[in-house]
């Protein structure tokens, strides 16, 4: 599963992405595999506490079928890292881990995928780093 996130993030989007996370989990567990989750939050600054708390419910449901969960944060964010490494703590899965470098979070990741699923999260991952030059550059991320 891939996903990214930026804020603000509304609790109404997070209902959705709530949703939306549930479907997929639900379909991928159907199919008789488990989760494997690359989330890119570099453009993320702090969530609400209310977002916080829906994105924590979030992980906590998707504990169970998730084999692996890897985020992708700025390194130049140092609040939002902890904020996120306290939900990661209380989501209670050990195999979630934060990334401020694309090789690392590809590299783990890449662990517990099909060949065919490298290809996709290698393509991802270009496509989130070519997002976040062309943010950075219009001076929107600096």
């Amino acid at each position: 599963m891939e996903a990214w996130i930026s804020t603000p993030l509304s609790v109404d989007e997070a209902n959705r992405l709530f949703i939306e996370t549930r479907t997929c989990v639900n379909s991928v567990v159907a199919a008789g595999r488990k989760v494997v989750i690359v989330c890119d939050l570099t453009q993320v600054n702090l969530f609400a506490p209310e977002v916080s708390d829906k994105l924590l419910q979030i992980m906590r449901g998707d504990t169970p079928q998730m084999e692996r969960g890897a985020y992708w944060l700025s390194e130049a964010l140092p609040m939002f890292s902890l904020q996120f490494q306290r939900m990661i703590r209380e989501a209670g899965n050990p195999e979630r881990r934060i990334f401020t470098r694309r090789l690392g979070l590809e590299s783990w990741a890449s662990e517990r995928l099909t060949p065919y699923e490298r290809e996709r999260l290698h393509e991802f991952l270009d496509s989130r780093e070519r997002e976040l030059a062309t943010f950075t550059a219009r001076g929107v991320g600096s």
